[in-house]
């Protein structure tokens, strides 16, 4: 059985029909349900593979069906196990490319690496993307990790993501969950959305991140200046690390417009995020900032998350949070 095994319409059936008329021939199920004994024999074979069916006890060499009360609470345990599993794999891809990818960045600051360019004022900053989105033909890869975005960027980058769309590039973005806050930002992703874009949201982003046609990255730029700065990087071995962040990053993300689906003790991703943000020494103001969220917002979330764990301090918090692997 694939770990992706899925109970569809026709599984549900052939189950239904071995509980409630006892029937296990494959024979006798394909004329009770009206289909092809193939098709049955799919079908037992994958309701064997998610223990709903089991081993006749009093019949050996035939099939019972399992309670459905035991099927669902092992189908349950089957889905959090490979959850878990799935969730430890991306956390562990996620930090050991984040390190690789602040290495490199941090290489091409000091001047470590070759093919670097450092941009410095907003004019040129914004020039030199306007080149790229020109020259973008295949794919466009973005994080955006400062939630809202401004009306005059949102505007600018427009016409010259339309032109690229029309060229045939893909584009996929990853904004903040913060954004469906802003109707700005929430408006122009669903604009991008309905002309082929595919647009996901995470609770944080690492850093803001450009890469184009997976030969060009473009990363925020040292701060000892007095200005804006931003790296353009060639090198494809930092091209290839940024990439490999953002899909990273990709996997894991919500697509827009599908519910946030709740993770342990049914904290949203978000909540889960700013607890872990929240453990890890950061203020208040940092943790706001990290999510894209407003100071207030973040110290309501707090609250409330306080209240759910009966918690009268943040420290008594974090060890009820500690306790229930919330964080």
């Amino acid at each position: 059985m694939s770990d992706g095994a899925e109970l569809d319409q026709r599984s549900l059936a052939v189950y239904r029909a071995v509980l409630l008329h006892r029937d296990t021939d494959s024979t006798a199920l394909a004329k009770r349900l009206d289909l092809p004994e193939e098709q049955v024999r799919e079908a037992v074979s994958l309701l064997i593979g998610l223990a709903l069916l089991a081993p006749s006890w009093e019949h050996p060499g035939q099939l019972r069906a399992v309670s459905p009360t035991l099927g669902l609470e092992v189908l349950l345990q089957r889905e959090q196990r490979e959850l878990a599993q799935r969730q430890h794999r991306i956390e562990q891809n996620r930090a050991a490319l984040a390190s690789l990818a602040a290495e490199y960045t941090a290489q091409s600051q000091a001047g470590g690496l070759e093919d670097t360019e450092l941009l410095r004022g907003i004019d040129q900053i914004r020039t030199r993307l306007e080149a790229l989105a020109e020259s973008c033909v295949h794919e466009s890869l973005a994080f955006h990790p400062d939630g809202a975005l401004p009306v005059e960027s949102i505007e600018a980058g427009r016409p010259l993501n339309e032109r690229a769309l029309a060229r045939g590039a893909r584009f996929r973005t990853v904004y903040l969950d913060s954004i469906a806050r802003d109707r700005a930002t929430r408006e122009y992703a669903k604009w991008m959305a309905e002309r082929g874009s595919e647009i996901r949201t995470s609770p944080t982003l690492p850093m803001r991140l450009l890469v184009i046609d997976g030969t060009t990255a473009v990363v925020a730029g040292p701060k000892q200046y007095q200005q804006p700065t931003a790296l353009i990087l060639h090198s494809l071995v930092v091209v290839q690390a940024m990439r490999a962040l953002f899909e990273a990053y990709w996997e894991h993300s919500t697509p827009m417009g599908q519910p946030v689906v709740p993770v342990a003790g049914g904290l949203t991703p978000q909540e889960r995020e700013l607890l872990r943000l929240l453990a890890s020494g950061l203020t208040d103001d940092a943790v706001a900032r990290a999510l894209g969220i407003g100071v207030r917002t973040e110290r309501r979330i707090v609250a409330e998350l306080m209240e759910r764990l009966e918690a009268s301090s943040r420290f008594e918090a974090g060890v009820k949070a500690a306790r229930l692997n919330w964080i």
